[in-house]
């Protein structure tokens, strides 16, 4: 199986996440936020020189936003599907308080691809030539000759992130993880990224990893330290856990309506309390959004 990497939250970001890091955070929209993580993030004060998100990005980029810890940020975008726009990273946007490195969803795919394979750059789909965004964002995209014919061709440089936040349902001690919903762009991350802290709902012994053969999409080689936190993606979901807590959600956003919204949030949910604390307030909600499965 491996030595275990199993350590507390407190532990694992005091360890392996250094001021000014260069972060990504997995999941996608609503679901499979690394929260626990987030939220201990944000207790230690550590600021996050540049913020990589999935495709989209939601309550990962936002609160780490509010805290006012991103410098920058690479993504497509950061909103609450239905509920509405991201509110911190909105404010941010329209006061400078935030640097974005705008890209299309495939540059963060093959950028990450890139990354994974130790890619100088990565020839990007054919089309996105058309788009603006390689004239307002020339860190991520240039154009290129292709050596075998000559044509000019997009092209997107690596992306090589010092640190992941990963969530996954299950994992061994040795951090062999099985993702038992979308894995949207996780495994790239992981596969990206220097240091990879995986969180996961449940610790199971290594035959019970065995059984999901096609489903152990982040090998233990990969992880450096094993959160487990139940619950720990909440108020999004963990896919065959729990839904989202749409209500929590709202008053999130209720609350970063403004600078002091956001403070009274962070105070209440974060700064206040611990995560074991924060779990045990919440077990009754996510209780109630579990699913059978979970």
């Amino acid at each position: 199986m491996g030595a275990s990497k199993v350590v507390s939250a407190s532990d694992a970001i005091a360890n392996f996440v250094p001021d000014g890091a260069f972060l990504t955070v997995g999941g996608m929209h609503l679901h499979n936020n690394p929260m626990a993580l987030i939220r201990e993030t944000i207790r230690q004060g550590k600021r996050v020189k540049t913020l990589l998100t999935s495709p989209c990005g939601a309550m990962n980029a936002d609160l780490l936003i509010g805290a006012g810890l991103v410098e920058e940020i690479i993504t497509s975008y950061v909103g609450f599907e239905h509920l509405g726009l991201a509110p911190n990273f909105r404010r941010q946007a329209e006061q400078g308080g935030i640097r974005i490195f705008e890209c299309d969803e495939p540059y963060i795919t093959h950028g990450l691809y890139a990354g994974a394979g130790g890619l100088p750059f990565i020839p990007l789909p054919k089309g996105l030539e058309y788009s603006d965004i390689p004239k307002v964002n020339t860190r991520s995209y240039t154009f290129v000759d292709n050596p075998f014919t000559g044509e000019r061709v997009l092209a997107g440089a690596p992306l090589m992130p010092e640190v992941a936040f990963i969530h996954a349902q299950i994992s061994d001690a040795a951090g062999n993880a099985v993702l038992l919903g979308a894995q949207f762009l996780d495994r790239l991350m992981a596969l990206a990224s220097k240091h990879v802290i995986l969180q996961v709902e449940r610790i199971v012994p290594t035959s019970e990893i065995s059984e999901h053969p096609m489903g152990t999409t982040i090998p233990a080689f990969l992880v450096d330290a094993v959160v487990e936190v139940r619950g720990g993606c909440h108020p999004t979901s963990s896919h065959a856990f729990y839904s989202y807590d749409e209500e929590h959600l709202r008053e999130y956003l209720n609350k970063a309506r403004d600078e002091s919204g956001v403070e009274e949030y962070l105070t209440q949910y974060v700064h206040q309390t611990t995560e074991n604390a924060y779990q045990q307030s919440m077990a009754e909600r996510i209780s109630a959004l579990s699913f059978q499965e979970g």
